[in-house]
């Protein structure tokens, strides 16, 4: 079940809270443009968590290169690779990265390992803010 939005109730300034179901003394927002305003928020956190999600994933991909873990030409093939994926994650589109990831096949260094990784990473993020 998605989650929704809800509103504390009886409060001049509610407290707001995304849920999988309404809270006790909330009540369901079903305004649409106040739900408009709330899930453009949502995806503005979704692309932040997407670009730090990424920068830590190319910061570990760049000290495997210049370890000798992998060459430069792995890298870069890696990169063009998940590039689909890598534009989902930094869009905040969580979701579908879960889809591309599911259907993205081995290539190169990308191998089962790899993809179970991201895809674990992807999936627990969709668990805990979907």
């Amino acid at each position: 079940m998605a989650r929704k939005f809800f509103s504390e109730n009886g409060e001049a300034i509610p407290a707001i809270k995304f849920e999988n179901t309404k809270p006790a003394g909330y009540t369901e927002i079903t305004d649409d443009i106040v739900l408009q305003r709330l899930y453009v928020s949502k995806y503005t956190e979704r692309q932040t968590d997407g670009a730090a999600y990424y920068n830590e994933f190319r910061a570990d991909l760049y000290l495997k290169i210049i370890n000798g873990t992998y060459t430069n030409a792995e890298g870069f093939a890696l990169e063009a690779h998940l590039s689909g994926l890598k534009n989902e994650i930094i869009t905040g589109n969580w979701l579908t990265a879960q889809n591309t990831t599911a259907g993205l096949p081995l290539s190169g260094i990308y191998d089962q390992t790899l993809k179970d990784e991201i895809q674990a990473d992807i999936d627990g993020y969709v668990a805990l803010n979907y």
